[in-house]
């Protein structure tokens, strides 16, 4: 169920979840989840499966209310042994005030005699290491985590990300991914700006470090939010894609990569590595030929 709140976006941890254990007395347990949706609001479930139900939410097969607020991201989930459970504490956090929500997942606090099984912010301060605390503000929607030692507030801002769609002789280059996250699956070429670098020149770089490739940007297609994990830690991405052409290089998969692909549009791949890729493919088909994926 959906409750309304403000517009700024927080990410989750796809996987591993503090307790997937893999223990045998928990070889069927049921989740009660906590879902960020794109404009702020928050929204209960209950799921056996809590990477495939986010993934279902964004591809707006989960919930009406849901499908018309993506992208939605897991900021909290609660481990039941059974689906009776989970439904009960799922009634019983659907009707907790917004700030109470929000302080639990901030926090991982247990529920209703249930550990915490979402996403893990961070616990300690990046410039001295002393514990971070909880705090609410005046006005605020939502808690935030400051320094216990220092003072200093702890923002999870975005990491900016870079991308382009290149094409030549009509299809699209993606790459097959060589690390986790989504080892195996297909990706479009793209990373990580460095520090100071302009999107465009960050492009045109992670483009010929994954595939030997020089491309010309085009346009810009857009900018797209995702999750994104590393060494256990959670991150929010802001993705911007350019749209590009191939006019030179040593074609050779690198870096990130473990095999090129060129696609038509009308034949792309359906294991699509990150929540936002169909869209971002989405928007660039209908860009380019019209339709959807």
């Amino acid at each position: 169920m959906g409750e309304r709140g403000s517009g700024v976006l927080h990410l989750p941890i796809p996987r591993p979840f503090p307790c997937d254990t893999g223990d045998t007395m928990d070889s069927h347990p049921w989740y009660t989840y906590l879902l960020r949706c794109s404009d702020g609001s928050l929204y209960t479930g209950v799921t056996t499966d809590l990477e495939r139900r986010v993934r279902e939410h964004n591809r707006g097969r989960a919930s009406r209310y849901t499908a018309g607020r993506r992208p939605v991201w897991l900021v909290g989930a609660w481990k039941f042994p059974d689906r009776a459970s989970a439904q009960r504490a799922e009634a019983r956090l659907r009707r907790l005030p917004r700030l109470e929500k929000e302080r639990m997942a901030i926090t991982g606090t247990p529920f209703d005699g249930a550990p915490f099984c979402g996403p893990l912010p961070p616990r300690f301060c990046p410039r001295c290491g002393a514990p971070l605390e909880v705090t609410f503000r005046p006005g605020a929607d939502r808690p935030l985590q400051v320094c216990s030692a220092c003072g200093r507030t702890h923002y999870r801002n975005a990491k900016p990300c870079v991308g382009v769609l290149a094409m030549r002789d009509g299809r699209l280059l993606l790459v097959r991914r060589a690390i986790d996250p989504f080892r195996g699956y297909w990706d479009i070429p793209g990373g990580f700006l460095e520090e100071g670098e302009h999107p465009e020149q960050g492009a045109l770089r992670e483009v010929k470090e994954e595939t030997g490739l020089e491309v010309h940007l085009t346009d810009l297609l857009g900018f797209y939010l995702d999750r994104y994990v590393y060494q256990g830690e959670q991150g929010i991405t802001l993705n911007i894609y350019f749209l590009g052409e191939v006019i030179g290089g040593e074609e050779r998969p690198a870096d990130d990569a473990a095999a090129l692909g060129w696609f038509p549009p009308d034949r792309l791949p359906r294991r699509l590595a990150f929540d936002h890729a169909r869209k971002v493919l989405e928007d660039w088909r209908r860009r380019i030929v019209g339709g959807s994926i």
